[in-house]
This record gives C-alpha cells, structure tokens and sequence, in this order.
C-alpha cells in the first residue's frame, strides 16, 4: 500500500488543496501506474484553465501510462458545459479515471451571466455523479473557486485535502492519511505509521529494573 497517496475510488472524489499544486498530478499518475487490467482503459482529462501540462503529468505518471490520457481544453464556460454534456457518449466501457480540474472556474466569469451558470453547474455536478456511477470509474474534480465551491461539494462522495510540510505532500481523506514521506534525501515516518505497523503501546508500565515492589495498604 502507498502510504504516501490514497488510491481513487469510483465516485466523485474532490480534491481541496490551495498550496499543493502538484496534488492534482501525483494522484492522477499514481492512480494510472496502478491501473489493474480490468481498469486500464483510457483516461479522459476535461480541462479548465490550461491546468493539462502534458511535461508535468509524464513526470508523475512514468512509462506509457500518460499515453491513455485524452483532453479536452474548454477556454470559456460554454466550452466546459458543451463537454460535461458529452461526456457520457465519450468515455468509454472499461475508462481508468475522469479529471475536471477547476470545476465552476469558467461558469464564473463575466462572459456567463449568472442566472445560466447557476444552471450550468447544476448539470455539470449532475452529469459527472451519473457518469461516475453509470461507468463505475473514479472521477476526480478540484474546486478552487469560492463562487459554485459549496455546491460542488454536495456532490462529492469522497473528499481529500492536500497541504505542503516541510516533508513532503501530506493528503488526508475520511480513510486515508499520508504517514510516510519518501524524497530523495530519504524517507520520514510518522507516528500514525508506526501505530499501524506495530500496534498501539500498553497503558500500563512496569515497574523499574531493581525497584522495590509497592506495599499493600494496612500493613
């Protein structure tokens, strides 16, 4: 088990992270290098502010994996509901994983008026819970706008936060934590892990080497 990144689950999974801008990609190419046989079909990317960087997905996701990545790049909101609404007769039987970056980015801006992006994200959230149920294909979306962010969380069966430490990427969900930190100057354990692999420790102490046994009371 990679103690470092949680495994993807069919589902919404959304990912909440602010200064971890890497997360995004480590999973994706964990998840891809993982890939059994039964899930090795392509990976669909439906991308929203130019957040696909073909050189950075190859450096998380080694080999041939990235090869079965397919992306789609929408530049205005528009674009990104036309391919939400698409996206059913698009993935195929047998798809390895779905990423939506920036879910509701588009739908935000000032060529979209409010009254249609309200709607626009309701079929969007909508679509993508069918899509993940229907395929039974992990679907991972991130969120970074404040405007549509409640409303996209709604929708999420699984959610993961992800924060850089001095020791690396650490990523928390309801039945994961990252316990072990691997880099190239080593690796950093933490107590979590430790608790994992050898158990929780007895509340109870012996008493010192050489010390004199306690005297029962009344005597």
């Amino acid at each position: 088990m990679d103690r470092q990144l949680p495994t993807l689950d069919p589902g919404v999974t959304l990912l909440e992270t602010d200064d971890a801008p890497t997360a995004l990609y480590r999973l994706v190419g964990r998840h891809l290098a993982d890939a059994t046989t039964d899930t090795d079909g392509p990976a669909y990317w439906l991308d929203a502010r130019n957040t696909a960087s073909p050189a950075t997905i190859r450096e998380h996701a080694p080999g041939s994996a990235t090869r079965s990545i397919r992306v789609a790049r929408a530049f205005t909101g528009y674009q990104h509901y036309e391919f939400v609404r698409a996206l059913p007769g698009r993935v195929a039987p047998g798809a390895s994983l779905i990423v939506v970056p920036n879910v509701g980015a588009l739908y935000a801006e000032d060529d979209v008026p409010e009254s249609e992006a309200d709607a626009m994200v309701d079929v969007t959230c909508s679509l993508l819970a069918a899509v993940a149920n229907g395929f039974d294909v992990p679907v991972l979306i991130t969120a970074p706008a404040p405007t549509y962010r409640e409303q996209i969380r709604a929708v999420a069966d699984h959610t993961l936060t992800a924060e850089r430490t001095r020791a690396g990427l650490r990523v928390e969900g309801a039945d994961f934590q990252t316990d072990l930190y691997l880099d190239d100057w080593g690796y950093q354990t933490t107590i979590p892990y430790w608790v994992d692999l050898l158990g929780e420790a007895t509340t109870a102490r012996s008493a010192p080497l050489g010390a004199p046994e306690p005297t029962p009371l009344g005597v």
